[in-house]
């Protein structure tokens, strides 16, 4: 009789766990909202010495209040001009290396501007001395692609969440879920960082959360046409087509590589063909030397900071100066290749189970992000799908095996906090070696990674994926 009580609780366990796990999800979901959003935000405001006590409500605030930058289309706007023109010097040659505009897209993120300057010319970002009506069409626009995103990380974790067997969710959870990740949104420092700036990255982030939607859901096509559409702004997002060639994700590659062809062609017959070429030199010269300004989270950003102390360079760390960039070092040049090499490789080879495949696909776009020379704060918008993906992932994996790794968890909210806040006290660090301490957002990348690598192999999301999953 003992020994059938004892088997009767070891099945009933798993059951009971995932009764509870809803109301367990919902409710750490709140409780780390609340102390990381307000709380730990709190502490930083009337702890830091004044100056120092910005943080990432600031920037959400700027966002209700249509508070935007022109960070990208104060720089495509020249750009788009000079490529209109009649030139015979190569675009690049002359708005980055003779101008010094940190125009950094290639030639086909011009057709964003372009086709809002066909809608108003008069009402778009363009400059510091904007001052026209607000919101301008680049704001707008952003506003619906933030909610886009928004709609993106809760659609991906219920959808989740409902792919596992065994989760009974209760009523009204749901609806308390999608409210809560509308609030992480708004108070995850890349996101709203890149509407303050004025920045594409905006739109980049969103698409990316919607395509890695489109995955969880089987529509590989479509999720390979939004990467696609990334790849026409950001190129080494182009890196996808290596990593589903390896998986033979055919449909997903071929919808990517169409889509950047039509992208292509179109931008080469707007802006012809020296000007796309001439981008490669552009390329070339950023990764070379990279940028020591603080918000570059990266390991070119660590190394430049730590190699620039005492020199005049050093300067470069607490300010943006738009006319330069780094010298060439090649300590910095080699690190920075070596650790990209070892992180783009680590995404590829690492392969999982078709189950497994979304944790996968967002373990390629965070290492594309970290791996990059130049990852600004804004890029790391990217993440937060990540972390909706995982956090689901993880509730599916305890109810599989009716136990929360604790651990595992500990990891996942430092890595969150890490990366969703805005933390200048450290700029205190900037002019000792401690300026380590400023890269908090690369380190909260780099344990999101992490914990993607080892999770896969740990995993029993295969056995609670469901066949509609694997739909190609």
């Amino acid at each position: 009789m003992t020994n059938a009580n004892a088997t009767f609780r070891a099945h009933a366990a798993p059951q009971n766990h995932a009764a509870r796990s809803p109301w367990t999800l919902t409710r750490g979901m709140a409780i780390v909202l609340v102390l990381n959003a307000f709380v730990l935000n709190g502490l930083l405001w009337f702890a830091a010495p004044p100056g120092y006590n910005d943080t990432v409500l600031h920037h959400t605030w700027s966002l209700f209040h249509s508070q935007g930058g022109d960070d990208s289309w104060g720089n495509m706007a020249p750009a788009l001009d000079y490529a209109r023109s009649t030139h015979t010097t190569p675009l690049y040659d002359e708005i980055f290396f003779n101008r010094h505009i940190k125009f950094q897209y290639p030639p086909s993120a011009l057709l964003a501007l372009a086709g809002m300057r066909l809608l108003d010319p008069a009402r778009i970002h363009e400059s510091d001395f904007y001052r026209g009506p607000l919101p301008t069409i680049d704001q707008m626009i952003s506003f619906a692609f933030i909610a886009l995103m928004a709609v993106a990380c809760v659609a991906l974790l219920e959808v989740r969440l409902r792919q596992t067997p065994g989760f009974d969710d209760r009523p009204g959870l749901a609806a308390v879920r999608a409210a809560l990740v509308v609030a992480f949104t708004l108070t995850f420092y890349p996101v709203v960082k890149a509407f303050t700036l004025g920045q594409i990255q905006v739109w980049i982030n969103s698409l990316f959360a919607l395509s890695l939607l489109c995955w969880v859901l089987g529509r590989k096509a479509s999720s390979g046409v939004l990467i696609g559409l990334i790849c026409l702004i950001k190129p080494h997002y182009g890196l996808f087509l290596l990593w589903a060639a390896v998986r033979r994700e055919w449909r997903f590659a071929l919808a990517c590589a169409l889509t950047g062809c039509i992208g292509l062609a179109a931008s080469l017959a707007v802006f012809g063909a020296a000007d796309h070429i001439d981008y490669l030199r552009t390329l070339s010269f950023m990764s070379q030397h990279g940028e020591t300004y603080y918000p570059n989270q990266s390991v070119n950003g660590l190394l430049n900071r730590l190699t620039s102390l005492g020199g005049w360079q050093a300067a470069l760390n607490l300010e943006f100066f738009g006319d330069q960039f780094p010298p060439f070092n090649p300590l910095v040049y080699g690190g920075t290749l070596a650790t990209s090499a070892v992180i783009l490789l680590a995404a590829i080879v690492h392969r999982r189970g078709e189950a497994e495949r979304a944790l996968d696909f967002a373990t390629m776009a965070v290492s594309a992000t970290v791996a990059s020379p130049i990852a600004w704060e804004h890029h790391y918008g990217v993440l937060l799908p990540v972390f909706v993906l995982l956090l689901a992932s993880a509730t599916a994996s305890g109810i599989a095996s009716g136990i929360w790794r604790r651990g595992w968890l500990a990891w996942f909210v430092l890595s969150y906090v890490l990366a969703s806040n805005f933390i200048p006290v450290t700029h205190l660090l900037a002019s000792s070696a401690l300026n380590v301490g400023q890269s908090y957002l690369f380190a909260g990348a780099l344990i999101l990674l992490v914990l993607l690598h080892l999770d896969g192999a740990r995993s029993p999301l295969a056995r609670a994926s469901p066949p509609s999953a694997k739909r190609p």
